[in-house]
Formats: C-alpha cells, structure tokens, sequence
C-alpha cells in the first residue's frame, strides 16, 4: 500500500535554532479490491453501474513516460453491467466523479462500481465538448481567466483569479422529483456564472477548459 510523506517545517527557539524531528504523516491510498480468479461477471445491485475504466495515461503528449504517482486516475469507461439505473446501459461509454465508486480488479482489468448518481454523463467519442450530461448537470465552457488587472498590470499564472463564467454547452434531462422531473433553469448558450467551487473540471480539444456542474450551483444568466 503507497502512502505519501508530509514533512513538519522546522521551528526557532529562544536564542538557538533547534530543528525538530521531522514528524510523518501518512495519507493511505485505497487499492483496487481484486477479486477471486474465479469470479467471471459483476452483477450490479439497485441503481449502481459496472464499468471498465480507461488506462490511465502513461505518458504526455510528448511522449514523456510519468511516474504511477503523477499518472491521471481514469475517468471515463465503458459501462458493462447495470442494475435498475435508468439512464444509463450496458454498452454506454461514461464519465463519472473523479473519486466516485469501488476500484475492483476483475480477471487483470481495472472497473469502478458506481452509482447511477455518481456517472455525470454520456460521451460518445473523446471530445468532453460532445458530453450529454446527466440529470441536472450542466456543461460548460469555461471563460478564460484575466491576464490582466482594470489597472493594465500583468498577472502570473499563480494570481489569476479562478474563472466562474462561462458558456453553456450541453443540458442534462433534468433531475427526479416524485413524479415529475425538474429540468435546468439556463438553456444551451447562455453566458452563466457559477459557483467558485463547484462542479468537475475537463480539459477538451485545443486546451479548452470546461466544468460540469449541477443546476443549482448556477448563480446567474448574463446578458
């Protein structure tokens, strides 16, 4: 099992610099849970959906090899089973919440068990601009931040203020509520703005930057 070190700072005392020893603190990453070799097939209970996860990517776009530890976790896969989920079946490519579900190992495969509400939507392909969000989630391409403050000076990377507007892409269904079904309140191309921390970040063709985020955590349409 990996496990991540943190270092404590040194600290100064009264006339001498004392270095104190460096506690540890262990930060547990969970493993896939393997199962038995003679385990052949998953069957999904309630609303949860198996799905065969995507390798994580192994290298850059350069070429250059990464370490484990720096290799993107996968997010997206193929539904092989499913459960009672209604908007979502077996043969369905998906992308779910990043630390979403159960990892299992199956038979030298990598899957994820999750529930129907943890899938943010349907992709068919691999661009994140051609998503169908799910439920009431809503796609959206992120504005870029300011390079520049009202004053006309220079921001680095590190100062620029996190983007919260942006344009809308795609529209889920909406969510259940009883017997109805409560749709999104922004329609395709309305300019939004969202909520700070809200939502999953994607990163599409041409460097563009979108977010997933649920309804309710948009503020406001502008005009």
């Amino acid at each position: 099992m990996a496990s991540l070190v943190q270092r404590v700072p040194s600290v100064q005392t009264a006339g001498a610099a004392a270095r104190l020893p460096a506690r540890r603190r262990a930060v547990v990453v969970r493993a896939a849970t393997a199962l038995p070799a003679e385990v052949k097939t998953v069957t999904p209970v309630g609303d949860r959906v198996f799905v065969k996860a995507e390798e994580a990517e192994a290298k850059t776009v350069g070429g250059i090899l990464l370490p484990s530890s720096a290799q993107k976790r996968p997010t997206q896969g193929t539904v092989t089973s499913a459960g009672s989920a209604k908007a979502v079946k077996a043969g369905d490519k998906v992308v779910y919440s990043k630390y979403a579900g159960t990892e299992v190992e199956l038979q030298g495969d990598a899957y994820v068990l999750l529930k129907e509400d943890d899938v943010i939507g349907l992709l068919s392909g691999d661009d994140i601009s051609k998503l169908q969000p799910l439920q009431d989630r809503v796609l959206i391409e992120v504005v870029e931040a300011a390079d520049k403050t009202t004053g006309g000076l220079l921001l680095t990377e590190g100062s620029k203020e996190k983007p919260t507007m942006g344009k809308v892409v795609a529209v889920g269904p909406g969510r259940e509520d009883g017997d109805k079904t409560v749709k999104p309140q922004v329609a395709v191309g309305a300019t939004v703005l969202y909520q700070k921390y809200a939502g999953t970040e994607f990163e599409g063709a041409d460097d563009k930057q979108y977010i997933v985020v649920r309804d309710a955590d948009i503020m406001a349409a502008l005009a």
